[in-house]
């Protein structure tokens, strides 16, 4: 089964805004490479987001969320990913942060409902109310 592929478009950020709900801190509209967020830091004031991850077509690849205390950021989370093999695709990222005391259920909701719509082609399980959503896998 083939899933379609969204791209990170100015639209498809704004639906991921609008489904972060009351937990939005702000709209972040430039895009990011991995570079940017994991050498200048650009998204260092963010502990708690879903970013949003695209390939050189500008497909979403992954959709994911961190929770972070202390000094760790957004931009740990994703080098995380590119330590372990994970953001070998991902030319530019999209940050959707959140205010930073959100509960760290709602984060990964909110990771789930954006990541329900926009259908990110790598990600195969996403966080939903109650179980784990899984999508169908590209062939």
């Amino acid at each position: 089964m083939t899933r379609f592929a969204c791209t990170l478009t100015p639209e498809n950020y704004d639906t991921a805004c609008d489904l972060a709900g009351a937990a939005l801190l702000r709209r972040v509209l430039a895009a990011a490479t991995l570079l940017q967020i994991t050498e200048d830091k650009v998204w260092s004031e963010f502990s708690t987001a879903v970013y949003i991850a695209a390939d050189f077509e500008n497909t979403i690849r992954y959709v994911g969320s961190t929770v972070r205390a202390g000094t760790s950021r957004v931009g740990d989370r994703v080098q995380e990913h590119v330590a372990a093999g994970r953001a070998a695709r991902w030319t530019r990222l999209m940050v959707v942060p959140l205010i930073r005391d959100t509960d760290e259920i709602l984060v990964r909701r909110i990771e789930g409902r954006i990541g329900a719509v926009l259908r990110p082609l790598d990600t195969v399980r996403l966080p939903a109310l109650g179980r784990p959503r899984y999508l169908a896998r590209r062939r």
